[in-house]
């Protein structure tokens, strides 16, 4: 029998539900975790390294939730479940979320999970997109995410920011966010299937100026942990370091995730870039 570690009554906020109220303001949710794992190496040496860090796995739980948008608690179970396997120590996840006050006479309801670690067999790639446009940009950014809702698992996406052109100036300002979603397709494959396929469905234009106005923007900022190059453009995201309008969506979705080459984290990123006026509109919802 495994051994267990409980991480109990977690309580967060979040947009979680279908109807309008629900997803305009943020609700209670409350998370109970077990981790089934074997403590003997740990209760043998004494030693960290060889005890499961579930301080580390609480603020990736806490991350995800704060920055998510789900519209079930079973898809928000699944998640956070997902991060406890991450773990290679954790053998299974037992995991409850409840909404408090969700039900007329009820205290809470809510939905309890168990996932082992052969349910990561087909665990999908984890990718954040970097999105932007300033060519009817709120209607733009809605329908890229759509869009990209239909052929992808969208996990959450970032507040909207407005910000300033770079490099060609006399243009509209940019909306821009990030996404994150996951895909069974490689890097390669959901650039040239996906992605760009939906910028040509949303009439972008590709221009020999880099700067020019745009429809919609829509790049591979971070996949997985992994360094990679595709058609040219390198994964992470060279801008990520350069540009608040990259790094500072990226931080709302996953502070706490470490970029494979620099290993700042992305808070520690978006707070060291120079922000130029940028500035969140609440007033812009991607869905």
């Amino acid at each position: 029998m495994l051994d267990q570690i409980h991480i109990k009554d977690l309580l967060l906020r979040t947009i979680i539900g279908i109807n309008e109220e629900e997803r305009r303001n943020r609700q209670d949710v409350l998370i109970n975790i077990v981790l089934f794992t074997d403590l003997r190496p740990a209760g043998v040496s004494d030693q960290i390294g060889d005890a499961v860090n579930y301080r580390t796995i609480a603020k990736e739980i806490i991350a995800m939730v704060e920055a998510s948008s789900f519209f079930t608690v079973e898809k928000l179970a699944a998640e956070v479940a997902a991060i406890c396997l991450a773990d290679a120590r954790v053998e299974a996840a037992q995991v409850r979320v409840e909404k408090p006050g969700a039900l007329r006479f009820a205290r809470s309801v809510g939905v309890e999970i168990y996932r082992a670690r052969a349910d990561l067999e087909r665990r999908r790639n984890r990718v954040f997109i970097a999105m932007g446009s300033n060519i009817d940009a709120e209607d733009n950014l809605r329908e890229a995410t759509r869009l990209l809702a239909e052929q992808c698992v969208l996990v959450a996406f970032s507040p909207v920011y407005e910000t300033a052109p770079v490099g060609k100036l006399d243009q509209p300002n940019f909306l821009n966010a990030a996404a994150l979603i996951e895909t069974e397709l490689s890097a390669a494959e959901l650039k040239r299937e996906v992605l760009s396929g939906i910028e040509c469905q949303l009439g972008r234009v590709r221009v020999a100026d880099k700067n020019a106005p745009r429809t919609i923007d829509l790049d591979i900022a971070l996949f997985n942990t992994e360094v990679l190059d595709v058609d040219a453009r390198h994964i992470p995201d060279p801008d990520i370091v350069k540009y608040a309008h990259i790094a500072v969506p990226l931080a709302d979705l996953a502070p706490h995730y470490r970029h494979p080459e620099t290993g700042q984290t992305l808070r520690e990123i978006a707070e060291h870039t120079f922000m130029g006026g940028m500035m969140r509109r609440d007033d812009v919802q991607l869905r």
